[in-house]
Parts: C-alpha cells; sequence; structure tokens
C-alpha cells in the first residue's frame, strides 16, 4: 500500500474553503481531497498544534472517501516526524518551524512549502525571511510556475545583498525551488455531450451562439480586468456577425464592484449577451462550465502565480484564451491547447512609487495591485484575431480542447502531481546527513536561562527527593483539579511521566538523577513532571552540594 511520504502541516486556512474562498484554500482543499482519493487506505501524519485539529484534518479527509488512520505528531516531536522525512505545509515556510526542527536536529527531517501569491508584503517578509532563517540544503519551497521561482529568486537575491551591505553576511540559507504544478482531478472535470447539450439547454443557447467564459473571483482591481475581454468581444460580435455571449462565474466581493462591471459592459461591449453565474452557485456555476465553447482568463496582476483555472478548463477539453502571463506561460501552449495573448508592462524603475506609496501606509493592498494592472496591457488586436478563429471555427475549438485535456490528464492531475511530491522527497532525503547538532534559536530562549535570576536556586542532579506524606492517595486527586490538568498534555507533560516518575519516587529513588533517569531520555516532559509534583507537595526537595 502506498502512502505520502510527508507528514501534513495542517491548519484550516489553508485546506478549507469554509471562511475564505480564494485560490489558496481552493487548492489546498483540492489537495487534501487528492491525499483522500490517491492514499484511501494509507496512514497519513498531520503535524498541528493540537490533536483537535488532526482531528479537524480527519473529518476533511473522510468526508473526500478517506478509510485510512491519521497519526497526529506535535511541531516539537522530533522522533515522530523522522519516520517520515519531510513535513509539507501549503504557503512558504515560516522560519519557526524551522527554528523549532532545529531544537532536536536540523537532520531530523525536511521542511517542504509552496508559493501561492507572492505580491503581498506577508508573502515577501516570508521568502525574504528564509534567507536568514536556519533552512538547509534538503529543505524545499515548490514554486508552482518558473515566474514564481523568478519572483522568489530575485526577492531572495536582493535580500542576500542587502545583508551582505549592512551587516557583511557571507553564509546564507538555501533551500531548494523545485517547480511543481497545482493539480487537478481531470476525471471530474470531464464533459460529456449529454451533460453539454442540457446545460445550454438550460441557459437557452441556439447552435449558432459562440460562449466565452471566464471565472474566477470578479475582480477588476484583483484578479483580471474586463476591458481587454470586452473591447475585444464586441468587435467580434460586429466583425462574425455572429451570437457572442460572455459567462462571468464567480462571486463579486461587493455591489460597487458589481456594478463597476455592469456599466464596463454596457459601454465597451453592447452587442454581447453577458450572464452572470453565482459562484457560490454549484449548479449554476457547473452549469457555466458545461455550456461553454472557449474558456478565457486575460490576467494581468501581480497577485497570480500559477493560476488553476485555465488548468481546469483543459481538463475540461476546452481551448483556452489566456494572457501571456505567469504561470499560463508554463500551461498553455499557444497553437496547441488554445493561445496565449501577448502582454506589455512598463520598464524596470517604473513602480518604484507604487511600491513605496503601498508600504508606507499611504495606498492599500487592493490600490497598489489595481495600479499595477492598469499599468499592465494586453494587446486587443491579436486578442480579437484569435476570438474570431475561435467563434467561426468549431473544428479548431475541437482540435485545441482535445490537446488541452490529454496534457492535463498528463501532467497535471494530481495523481501526477502527488507522485512528484513524494520524488521530492526522496531527493531531499538523499541530501539529508545522518545527524546534525541541534541549534539555539537566538531570539526564543530557555525560560529558565534566560530568567534564571528570577528564582531562589535552581535544582540539580544531586539534590534529595523524597514522597510527601500522603502523596499517594493524594496524586490522582490533584491532578484532576483545573486548576492543574491544564497543563497536562501528552506533548509537553504527559500524565504518564507524572504518574512514572512519583512512582519511581515512592519506590525509593533518593536523588532527582536517580528519579528523572527512571523515566529514560526520551520523556518530553520529566523536569516539568518533577516540578509539578514538588508544586503539588507531592514530593520534598532537598538542596544538595
Amino acid at each position: 500500500m502506498t502512502a505520502p511520504k510527508f507528514a501534513i502541516h495542517y491548519e484550516i486556512d489553508g485546506f478549507s474553503t469554509e471562511k475564505k474562498l480564494m485560490g489558496r484554500q481552493a487548492s489546498g482543499k483540492a489537495f487534501m481531497k487528492a491525499v483522500a482519493r490517491k492514499w484511501a487506505d494509507a496512514e497519513i501524519t498531520a503535524m498541528t498544534r493540537s490533536q483537535d485539529l488532526a482531528r479537524t484534518m480527519l473529518r476533511q479527509l473522510r468526508g473526500d472517501g478517506f478509510r485510512g488512520t491519521v497519526n497526529w505528531r506535535s511541531p516539537f516531536n522530533y522522533r515522530g516526524l523522522a519516520e517520515l522525512g519531510a513535513v509539507y505545509t501549503a504557503a512558504p515556510i515560516s522560519s519557526d518551524l524551522a527554528h523549532t526542527r532545529n531544537f532536536g536536529s536540523p537532520a531530523n527531517h525536511s521542511l517542504i512549502g509552496l508559493t501561492h501569491t507572492l505580491s503581498s508584503h506577508q508573502a515577501m517578509d516570508l521568502v525574504a525571511q528564509m534567507v536568514a532563517a536556519p533552512f538547509q540544503s534538503w529543505d524545499a519551497l515548490i514554486c508552482t510556475s518558473r515566474a514564481a521561482r523568478t519572483v522568489v529568486g530575485r526577492i531572495q537575491a536582493d535580500m542576500r545583498d542587502w545583508m551582505a551591505a549592512h551587516w557583511g553576511a557571507t553564509r546564507f540559507s538555501a533551500p531548494v525551488l523545485p517547480i511543481i504544478p497545482l493539480g487537478v482531478d481531470t476525471d471530474a472535470l470531464d464533459r460529456s455531450p449529454e451533460a453539454v447539450a442540457m446545460a445550454r439547454q438550460a441557459f437557452g443557447f441556439g447552435p449558432d451562439d459562440v460562449v466565452f467564459l471566464f471565472a474566477g473571483r470578479l475582480s477588476f482591481h484583483a484578479k483580471a480586468h474586463p476591458a481587454p475581454l470586452y473591447l475585444a468581444a464586441e468587435q467580434v460580435a460586429r466583425r462574425t456577425g455572429r451570437s457572442i455571449v460572455c459567462i462571468e462565474a464567480g462571486q463579486y466581493p461587493n455591489q460597487h464592484i458589481a456594478d463597476a462591471f455592469e456599466e464596463a459592459r454596457r459601454v465597451m461591449a453592447p452587442s454581447v449577451r453577458f450572464i452572470h453565474a453565482r459562484g457560490d452557485d454549484a449548479d449554476a456555476y457547473r452549469n457555466a462550465w458545461l455550456a461553454t465553447d472557449v474558456f478565457t482568463s486575460l490576467s494581468d496582476n501581480i497577485q497570480e502565480t500559477f493560476g488553476l483555472t485555465p488548468v481546469e478548463a483543459m481538463a475540461a477539453g476546452l481551448p483556452v484564451l489566456v494572457s501571456d502571463w505567469d504561470g499560463y506561460k508554463d500551461t498553455v501552449r499557444d497553437g496547441v491547447d488554445g493561445y496565449r495573448i501577448p502582454v506589455v508592462m512598463p520598464p524596470q524603475g517604473a513602480g518604484r512609487e507604487m511600491a513605496v506609496r503601498h508600504a508606507a501606509g499611504v495606498e492599500s493592498y487592493d490600490r497598489y495591485l489595481s495600479r499595477t494592472s492598469m499599468a499592465t496591457s494586453v494587446d486587443i488586436a491579436p486578442l480579437v484575431e484569435r476570438m474570431v478563429a475561435l467563434a467561426t471555427d468549431p473544428g479548431l475549438r475541437a482540435r485545441l480542447g482535445a490537446a488541452g485535456r490529454a496534457r492535463a490528464k498528463a501532467l497535471f492531475d494530481w495523481s501526477v502531481v502527488l507522485d512528484q511530491f513524494n520524488d521530492l522527497v526522496g531527493e531531499l532525503e538523499a541530501l539529508r546527513p545522518a545527524s546534525e547538532p541541534a541549534v539555539r534559536w537566538p531570539n526564543r530562549p530557555d525560560p529558565f536561562t534566560l530568567f534564571e535570576g528570577f528564582g531562589s536556586a535552581a535544582i540539580s542532579a544531586s539534590w534529595g527527593v523524597a514522597p510527601a506524606p500522603d502523596s499517594k492517595a493524594a496524586l490522582a486527586d490533584l491532578l484532576a483539579l483545573r486548576v492543574v490538568d491544564y497543563i497536562v498534555a501528552p506533548d509537553a507533560v504527559p500524565r504518564d511521566d507524572i504518574e512514572a516518575l512519583h512512582a519511581a519516587i515512592l519506590g525509593g529513588a533518593a536523588t532527582v538523577g536517580e528519579a528523572v533517569a527512571a523515566l529514560g531520555s526520551g520523556s518530553p516532559g520529566r523536569v516539568a513532571a518533577l516540578m509539578l509534583l514538588a508544586k503539588l507537595d507531592l514530593i520534598r526537595l532537598t538542596p544538595r552540594a
């Protein structure tokens, strides 16, 4: 039975669309569904802050048909994570994860992260901080496209240059930057002729209607500006005399933006019929995909790094018409699966004022995105020519769609993508040494080192220890108190350790060293358990030289 070779660092925000519906959440949810399908009967490890989160992950997997088991590991459980050799997190890797791992050994396991949008300050900071954090050559940040890897490489190169100039730094962390795309469920996206006919009938489309679909967030400032599509569609309608329909499937952030789209349609494309398929209406959204002839996504926004919907369209057997932008350059072969339309940007240096205004808080992130988008131009003339060809040649649409579906099944199906994840783990494992010394986290010190002067004394192995009178009978009652049991946890102060330590002292262990040794070196909370027993007056400690 196969299984993932990595633990999943599970946070609800990265794998569920319940609270937020954005590309990152949608792809994370699809990832979990693919894991449940590919490894339906396997053992999967969840690395989470709490067991409750691991149970949430199990419930999500069960909802997608998973029949196996989920093993919980905390971020501090070095042995449990070393069994697999890697931990995957659906975001750029937090430096906190590297520091936490390195308390045990940097060679304990590999850390694997994933890029999504790279235009926000938070994303840029995470990527830049990887240069200064204790990552290793056996860690990886998966870039979903060549464009994403270029951006990551540029941010990190600039950070290294800055650290060298201002700090004199010469040694830097270097996680590898492999390219692995996001995946799709190609079987679920297949369109049968019968389903297509029913969907077109539901919309009232006739045989001469040519339907272009855009699917995604309906946000002109943060996704794809509609002007190129609207202006081109109007020219196509007039030149061909065909009935041109544009379906926009998705959700508007607010009514103000919905009204702005409607105004643009009236002015830019009065000859084109527009239909809105609500993104929160599953039937309408699905019918929009079924009823269409051509998929379009003319993204011009820097928050995009991969672009999942064109791959979904290819899996559905649709010809795709996209901008020559970011990840679309990797997924869509111009003239084979569809067409990529040239995009022109300002020269380097022209956006410095935009960046500074946003960094200073003068302009919001949305305003920053909108200004960069409005300074980016999709070439209308070739767009019109490609739309005319697609609108007038059903055979062309069929050829491009068939090629795209074959490509999606071969390269972008989740079963193929997850195999690449496992292959990456194997490659990183080959780079990991057998062991590495623990690395201190300088700004997260041991509190009993940093604050040692607060107390009167610190115990040592030579101190004497003895059970307090009647402590055997009192132990269970005291541990059950709410003022005590909140601190008892399997990965911190395990109840078993507390009871075993107390039993060792009752059995004759006379010094702190003897008592603690009775638990063995693998216990995570030996000293904390000893001090808890002393705090509850279940044992007595005696200073000795």
